[in-house]
C-alpha cells in the first residue's frame, strides 16, 4: 500500500526578526517559534513553517485560508484583519532613532518629527502606525536589512524600530547600535500569533485551548 503524506492543516508564515523568529541552517528558530511550535503540537495540528519577507507573509495571512502568522504586533488598524490567537511575549516599545553624529535631527514632539524622512519596513507595525499618525515622508523597503542599510547610509533622517530587537538587528546587518541614539518613544508593542480570517473558528479555538493549557502548566513563559 503506498504511503500517504498528510497535508498540513495550517500554513505557518513568519519573517527573519531575531530573537523572535529567524531561519538558521535551514531551520526556523527563535523564542516565538518555540512557543508557536509547542502550541501547534499540543493542539495536534499538522503544519509547515516558512520564512518570507514580512510584506509577503502579511499578504498571505490576509488572502489565504488556514494561515497562521507570527510574530505580529497587535495594533488597532490590524484588529479586524485577522483572528487573534494569543500573545507571544510581554511586548516592548517602538521608537524613532537617529545617527548619534546627526545632532541637528532632534525633534521633541511627534508633530515635529513629521518633517523628517523616516525609514521603516513595509507593512510592519511601525509603518502602519506612522502612516496612521500622519507621517508622510516615509521610505518603506520590503526587508528589514534594506531599511537598516538606508538609515546608516543616510538616505533617511531617522528609523522607526522596536527597542527590544534594535541592537541585535543592527548587529546582524553589520552596524553598531552604539552609533545611534533614541529620539523619542512612539508606542507600546504586544507580539501575537494570529490566523487568517477565513480560517475556521474550530482551529482558532484549538490553538487557544492548547496555549492556555501550556501557560497553566508553565510549559511556556512570556519573557520578552
Amino acid at each position: 500500500m503506498p504511503s500517504v503524506t498528510l497535508a498540513a492543516e495550517l500554513e505557518v508564515v513568519t519573517e527573519n526578526w531575531k530573537p523572535y523568529n529567524y531561519e538558521e541552517n535551514k531551520s526556523v528558530k527563535g523564542v516565538s517559534t518555540e512557543i508557536v511550535e509547542k502550541v501547534l503540537e499540543r493542539a495536534n495540528i499538522t503544519y509547515s513553517i516558512k520564512v518570507y519577507p514580512w510584506a509577503r507573509a502579511y499578504m498571505m495571512a490576509q488572502k489565504k485560508q488556514n494561515v497562521l502568522i507570527y510574530t505580529m504586533i497587535r495594533i488597532p488598524s490590524r484588529e479586524g484583519l485577522f483572528k487573534w490567537v494569543r500573545p507571544l511575549g510581554k511586548g516592548g516599545t517602538t521608537s524613532l532613532y537617529r545617527l548619534k553624529k546627526n545632532e541637528h535631527i532632534n525633534p521633541t514632539t511627534v508633530e515635529g518629527a513629521k518633517k523628517y524622512k523616516v525609514v521603516t519596513n513595509l507593512n510592519s507595525m511601525d509603518h502602519l502606525w506612522l502612516k496612521e499618525n500622519g507621517f508622510k515622508k516615509l521610505e518603506v523597503p520590503s526587508k528589514v536589512k534594506l531599511s537598516i542599510n538606508m538609515f546608516f547610509g543616510e538616505r533617511s533622517d531617522m528609523i522607526a524600530f522596536n527597542d527590544s530587537t534594535m541592537a541585535e538587528e543592527f548587529k546582524n546587518a553589520g552596524f553598531d547600535s552604539n552609533d545611534v541614539v533614541q529620539v523619542m518613544p512612539l508606542f507600546e508593542t504586544l507580539p501575537y500569533m494570529a490566523v487568517s480570517r477565513s480560517t475556521s473558528d474550530n482551529i482558532l479555538k484549538k490553538l487557544q485551548k492548547a496555549y492556555d493549557s501550556l501557560i497553566e502548566e508553565n510549559e511556556i513563559s512570556l519573557v520578552h
